[in-house]
């Protein structure tokens, strides 16, 4: 979490209670009685000392554990790494969708553990739409690969979906993460790959 806190108050005034967790702050810029923030950070193991904990852990804590039809969202500057590599499936379908920053795309020390949760979260969620962040990225064999990368998944037992939806990015929803920045769409990324579309 940065000091931004934009997308949660829209959530919260969509009558969402956020659970919100950042270890590296001291409190967040403003309060709403929707907000629950704790200075904790995610892991792929409790570590109590360093206050990082699994995802399990904290839906336990929150007394969530039967719930179903959450919603996840998660930019933890490459934390979700170990976090994607030992989450249960059981845990990931409590959660309708779920959205992530998914960081150093284009490091091939990171590859086969990007392939590896990729795979994982593929088994209980479908890709339904990609965002490039950042502007910065790479060129393999005629292809863009985005450093950071904003994905969003919706669990799969709930949609149908459907193959042949390919756009030109940026979509009418998009916009770039930084104003200051301009456009997160470098013209050198071209084409990106196809979507899915829920029907």
């Amino acid at each position: 979490m940065t000091s931004h806190v934009t997308w949660d108050q829209c959530m919260a005034d969509r009558g969402y209670d956020i659970f919100m967790y950042d270890h590296t702050i001291e409190k967040l810029p403003y309060e709403n009685k929707s907000f629950h923030w704790f200075k904790q950070g995610i892991s792929g193991i409790n570590k109590p000392n360093e206050n990082l904990y699994t995802l399990e852990t904290l839906i336990k804590n929150n007394h969530h554990e039967n719930n179903s039809g959450m919603i996840l969202k998660m930019d933890v500057e490459g934390a979700e790494y170990d976090f994607l590599e030992t989450v249960t499936p059981e845990t990931l379908k409590q959660f309708d969708q779920i959205v992530f920053e998914f960081h150093r795309n284009n490091n091939p020390a990171y590859f086969a553990r990007s392939l590896n949760f990729l795979n994982a979260l593929n088994q209980t969620h479908q890709l339904i739409h990609i965002h490039p962040c950042g502007g910065k990225h790479i060129n393999i064999n005629g292809k863009a690969f985005s450093n950071q990368l904003e994905a969003t998944y919706v669990l799969k037992s709930k949609y149908n979906f459907s193959y042949d939806y390919d756009p030109d990015f940026p979509l009418s929803v998009d916009s770039p993460n930084s104003p200051e920045c301009g456009d997160d769409y470098d013209p050198a990324l071209g084409h990106w790959n196809r979507l899915v579309k829920i029907i």
